[in-house]
């Protein structure tokens, strides 16, 4: 399919319910072909080249086939011949019992990828839910929903894989209303992630379900009651038949249905009063029939009235689930461009969307929008080209054009030899001279008809253009992924206003670019202390909600920029950050750094590590920026400052070492 995956299972249940569908179908087989109609050959035909689609899609390779099945495989390569024809179809009879077997241990013994899913799968409520396989159906039935695609419309119904109880039918009025939701609908099918997460959802919501009916079990007396009954001997039972209905009326919930007729087993039951042998015998079947209309009268009412709470369920359920669609197609608006997979963020629409505080993405890359050089600058961090080029080897092509001459047949030319033809303008004398005598006419006009005759061959040279290949190795630059990037940004009191915004819109574009080209991006933010996030990855430990706080954050504090270098340093030791630029964003009205840490960061230099400073404002210490490569100005009295950075920046493409 094509932008969801199905599992294995999902395959193998489908290939189950074709199975069963032939067999509905052809209960006794197909030995003669010519027995059936177009249509229904034709539809056999197109069966079973599914069923071993789905087979060879699922990966059967995990559970143990046949010889049988090998057998089956082998039948799906039809032939004209109608015998042949017919005898693969008796084979694929034959062998259809053993492959049903397999198909059926197969889904049997399998179990979701999903962590939530195989939950519900092993401890779902059996009493709610069905056994381990009717849960199994209840999640592929859900899956199905969701990720199959099928051009023909054929589509088996939820129901084919599931118990027929109040509960499924619940899930099945769910699906059913989210498809009438045509928006709703397209916009889940496209995003894989959200499918899964809702699938989830519901399989939450039918366990919640579950627990809540199970408390408010208005039935459990009664239950209770004809359970006890059905334990009790027939005569006890018959002996006190009067006093066992009133008992019953009033544990009896509600006024659904029609109760049953104790007065018609009271009579019955002293009919037999007193006799033995048969008779006792009726009336431990009396007993039996007594229970038999309890419960059935207990489990139609108990299925009425759980169908409609768990109609209160879904309508409730329905409505968050809207809701919280709503919420992330929000968030996506905002986050999409740093995480492909938005399904992992699906938790985050649980909460109000305020609380998230998202809408500060939307102000600062509205921010960047509107500037152009902030963006051009953050671009080009990191991507600066080294002045000393490595080269390596390759292997390149080269075109080679030459002139070669070819013999080509022609009418007048060089003649090159003889030929057998019926061409009379080239025929050699001595077969023309056949025709003049009479004796020899025949012999002449039998070769001319075979194409025997003796003719000239002639050929002229003619030059065309060969093109060849040869192989050659060049030295080619050698393209370095674009490196990572440590952002040290100074949050202290002094770069509160102006330097603030520039320097979070800077860290907002260096996080954005970072996730969209996939680069390493490593934050530290530093007052009196150090705050670490990696802007690297949005899907583990809460680093979205972290950028939004370092968006949100008010900037004061002392300024000590040490604690930050050495983290930087630090990190610069470690296998995926060896390679990485250090960009300090800061005013840099701080103290000298100490000798030890400026030595330290001569040696990274010494191995081609770049530090770079953005300066905002003019009142730096100039100490503390000469230790740096290269070092921007951001004038904030000047209205074209952020284009003047961008112009310095351009100045210095070339790295050097």
């Amino acid at each position: 399919m094509s932008r969801h995956s199905e599992s294995s299972r999902l395959l193998f249940r489908r290939a189950l319910t074709l199975i069963n569908q032939v067999e509905d179908k052809f209960p006794r087989g197909v030995f003669d072909i010519s027995t059936l109609s177009d249509d229904s050959r034709e539809w056999l035909h197109d069966s079973i080249l599914s069923i071993k689609k789905m087979m060879d899609d699922a990966n059967y390779s995990g559970f143990s086939l046949s010889k049988a099945f090998n057998k089956v495989k082998s039948v799906f390569h039809f032939r004209k011949d109608k015998v042949d024809y017919a005898t693969e179809f008796s084979d694929f009879f034959k062998s259809l019992p053993q492959l049903k077997a397999d198909v059926e241990r197969a889904i049997s013994t399998s179990s979701s990828k999903s962590q939530a899913k195989r939950h519900f799968e092993n401890f779902g409520s059996k009493d709610a839910f069905g056994n381990e396989q009717s849960r199994k159906g209840i999640v592929d039935s859900i899956e199905d929903f969701f990720v199959r695609e099928d051009k023909s419309g054929r589509r088996e119904s939820f129901s084919s894989f599931t118990p027929q109880n109040a509960y499924s039918k619940g899930v099945e009025s769910v699906l059913g209303e989210i498809k009438k939701r045509n928006d709703i609908y397209s916009y889940v099918k496209e995003h894989p992630g959200i499918a899964e997460n809702i699938q989830t959802d519901i399989l939450e919501w039918l366990e919640k379900c579950s627990g809540k009916l199970q408390e408010k079990d208005p039935f459990a007396a009664e239950a209770a009651f004809v359970e006890n009954l059905k334990n009790r001997r027939a005569e006890d039972v018959a002996n006190h038949i009067e006093e066992i209905g009133e008992k019953y009326e009033k544990i009896r919930y509600g006024n659904q249905g029609k109760s049953v007729d104790f007065g018609f087993y009271a009579k019955k039951f002293a009919e037999k009063a007193g006799k033995s042998g048969k008779v006792a015998d009726a009336t431990k079947i009396l007993k039996r029939n007594l229970v038999a209309d309890l419960e059935k009268d207990l489990i139609l009412r108990k299925n009425q009235w759980e169908l409609e709470e768990i109609e209160k369920e879904r309508k409730q359920f329905l409505e968050e689930l809207y809701k919280k669609i709503e919420q992330f197609r929000k968030i996506e608006k905002m986050v999409s461009p740093f995480i492909s997979d938005l399904g992992r963020l699906w938790d985050m629409s649980k909460t109000p969307f305020k609380d998230y505080g998202f809408e500060l993405l939307a102000r600062f890359a509205d921010l960047l929008n509107k500037d152009s050089s902030l963006q051009e600058l953050a671009e080009m961090l990191g991507k600066q080209n080294r002045a000393q080029s490595t080269f390596e080897k390759e292997l390149c092509e080269k075109v080679v054009i030459t002139n070669e001459f070819h013999p080509q047949p022609a009418y007048r030319g060089q003649i090159m030899g003889i030929r057998f033809s019926n061409d009379i303008s080239s025929v050699i004398p001595s077969e023309l001279a056949l025709l003049k005598n009479p004796a020899t006419k025949k012999l002449f006009e039998l070769k001319f008809a075979q194409k025997q005759l003796l003719s000239f061959k002639y050929e002229s040279m003619v030059s065309t253009e060969k093109n060849s290949v040869e192989h050659e190795w060049k030295s080619v630059e050698k393209k370095e992924p674009k490196g990572p990037v440590i952002v040290c940004v100074d949050t202290s009191g002094s770069m509160h206003g102006q330097p603030e915004t520039i320097a979070k819109t800077i860290t907002f574009a260096l996080s954005k670019i970072a996730i969209e080209e996939k680069r390493k991006c490593f934050l530290i933010s530093f007052s009196t202390r150090i705050s670490v996030l990696n802007l690297s990855d949005f899907k583990v430990d809460n680093a979205l909600e972290n950028l939004i706080s370092f968006l949100k954050m008010s900037f004061n504090g002392g300024t000590d920029a040490e604690p930050a270098l050495n983290h930087a340093l630090k990190m610069l030791a470690e296998e995926d950050w060896k390679n990485a630029d250090v960009l300090m964003i800061s005013d840099f009205v701080m103290g000298n750094l100490s000798e030890e840490l400026q030595a330290r960061i001569e040696a990274e230099k010494a191995k081609n590590t770049c530090f770079y400073s953005l300066v905002i404002g003019s009142s730096g210490n100039g100490n503390a920026i000469a230790c740096f490569n290269h070092n921007w100005a951001y004038n904030l009295y000047d209205s074209q400052a952020s284009r003047h950075l961008v112009e310095q920046l351009h100045t210095m493409r070339n790295r050097s070492v």
